[in-house]
């Protein structure tokens, strides 16, 4: 059996448990609602207010789920199917994806221009210039493109990442010219009006101050840095104050132009949008978009092990980042990968987790997975505990790895894993939005529009025997990244025993 956008039906999925329902209450009948249950469990910490009380509720629901799934046999796993959809390429060389949605009610409509990040030349430059997007058109005021999205019932977002910059809309199917002809508006006539760059950026200037508050921000820009180094990956999407105060309007206007006039454009559509009405329109609203500029980045290079550290502004709790380089998306291993790496850290029910939540009850969560594009990937698992509780929990963590690239993984855990994986496309598919998501990591890597659908048919058929050589070359411990954020003299200590901690000071705070 498949599943795919054309023909999904949402309504026939059961109803996300109420936030405020009492915790004794809840009927759990399959893994996913048990995942999402105690996802929500750990996010709303008022059921349990110790860790003693949750992690008795923790055990008290599990044994009765394990003899609930003891009694029931394990259920085949539907089969995943992406669609087909409809291209077309401009005069100018953009490519257009339509995917129409029969049981859709609204329609997404996204463009993006594919850049090299090392081809930016100030840090911040594509995040401000994304976010002047929103900002009115040469035929609109700010507040009268805000007024004209209102008035369409619709939603609007712009924004950047180190591989492109664009936007996207979202809205009813009926107003579909109108949401096509206004997102062209905003791409190919955005206003960059002086007074709105100027508010903007001093935005953008005291936004600093918070993410360097923020223990998880700074844990992720030292392991991007450690991963990533000497690479146009390694540098802030927002860039630092420095950079950000040295842009001008005209960087802006003339970066941003050349991308219009001149590097490769993605456009998809998906949703309850008529197939032959909306490629056409697509195709004349974007026609004056796009080029044939190489936007090639070189591939990153795999880093050796290392260790970095960083001050916390609040240091009650140390925020860890685990992981190492891992194949791309066109790799051979990469299905294995991503099976392995669910099973292992991926879902609620993962080894890590279940490990230093549920036994030991060292955090409220840990979690980790696979980023990857055409030319990298990264395998990263994120967690946090108490400064206390740091050496049992780095402990268990390095052995876990030493674990994995020594013995198979069992078949329950694939399974559990498979499950998690295949719920989380399927619930992808289920809104424009989602199905746009997928299609622009396709279009962006110029990937096969049947890659996910065989990727996941390969994950299927992927036995322990065939992963453990995967989990021997891809989860190699000799090559572990290391990035934690707290009270320095503690975390130096407990890491200690694992290598060379180094302080890393981020180019945000360099002021």
């Amino acid at each position: 059996m498949t599943l795919d956008p054309a023909s999904a039906n949402t309504s026939a999925h059961a109803a996300p448990m109420p936030l405020d329902a009492p915790v004794m209450s809840v009927i759990v009948p399959s893994s996913a609602r048990m995942e999402m249950f105690w996802k929500v469990m750990c996010e709303r910490r008022k059921y349990c207010p110790s860790h003693a009380m949750l992690s008795l509720c923790t055990v008290s629901m599990h044994a009765r789920y394990r003899r609930t799934m003891a009694r029931s046999p394990q259920r085949e796993i539907l089969s995943f199917r992406f669609p087909e959809p409809i291209q077309r390429v401009t005069a100018r060389g953009s490519r257009i994806f339509v995917l129409p949605m029969q049981q859709a009610t609204t329609i997404s409509i996204g463009a993006y221009a594919l850049i090299d990040p090392a081809a930016v030349p100030i840090a911040g430059l594509a995040h401000l210039t994304a976010t002047m997007l929103s900002r009115g058109t040469r035929h609109r005021s700010e507040r009268q493109f805000a007024t004209r999205v209102d008035v369409l019932g619709a939603s609007f977002q712009a924004g950047s990442t180190h591989r492109s910059i664009g936007a996207e809309i979202t809205g009813l199917p009926e107003t579909a010219d109108e949401l096509i002809a206004l997102l062209a508006e905003s791409l190919s006539e955005p206003r960059f009006d002086p007074a709105e760059f100027e508010k903007a950026k001093q935005q953008h200037l005291a936004s600093f101050p918070i993410r360097l508050a923020d223990s998880a921000y700074r844990v992720r820009r030292i392991f991007q840095k450690l991963r990533f180094p000497g690479h146009s990956y390694s540098a802030s999407l927002y860039g630092w104050p420095s950079s950000v105060a040295q842009i001008t309007i005209e960087d802006v206007r003339q970066w941003y132009q050349a991308l219009v006039e001149g590097q490769p454009w993605r456009i998809l559509a998906t949703g309850a949008l008529d197939p032959v009405r909306g490629t056409a329109a697509l195709e004349q609203s974007f026609a004056a978009i796009g080029g044939s500029g190489d936007a090639t980045i070189s591939p990153p290079p795999s880093p050796p092990a290392a260790i970095g550290i960083g001050q916390g502004v609040m240091t009650d709790q140390v925020e860890l980042r685990l992981g190492h380089p891992a194949p791309s998306l066109t790799s051979d291993d990469y299905a294995a990968t991503i099976l392995i790496a669910t099973a292992f850290a991926g879902h609620f029910r993962s080894r890590i987790n279940m490990l230093v939540r549920e036994q030991e009850g060292l955090t409220y969560g840990a979690y980790g997975g696979v980023t990857a594009g055409k030319d990298h990937g990264t395998f990263i698992l994120s967690t946090s505990t108490t400064p206390e509780n740091l050496p049992r929990m780095l402990s268990l963590l390095y052995a876990e790895w030493d674990r994995l690239v020594q013995e198979p993984l069992r078949e329950d855990e694939l399974h559990q894993a498979r499950q998690s994986l295949y719920n989380n496309f399927w619930r992808s598919i289920e809104t424009p939005d989602g199905t746009a998501a997928i299609a622009l990591d396709l279009a962006i890597n110029d990937l096969p529009a049947d890659y996910y659908t065989r990727l996941l048919a390969e994950i299927d058929q992927l036995d322990p025997a065939a992963l453990l050589a995967v989990q021997q070359r891809v989860f190699d411990p000799s090559r572990m990244l290391t990035a934690a954020v707290g009270e320095l003299d503690v975390i130096a200590r407990a890491l200690a025993p694992y290598g060379s901690p180094h302080h890393i000071v981020l180019e945000e705070e360099q002021q």
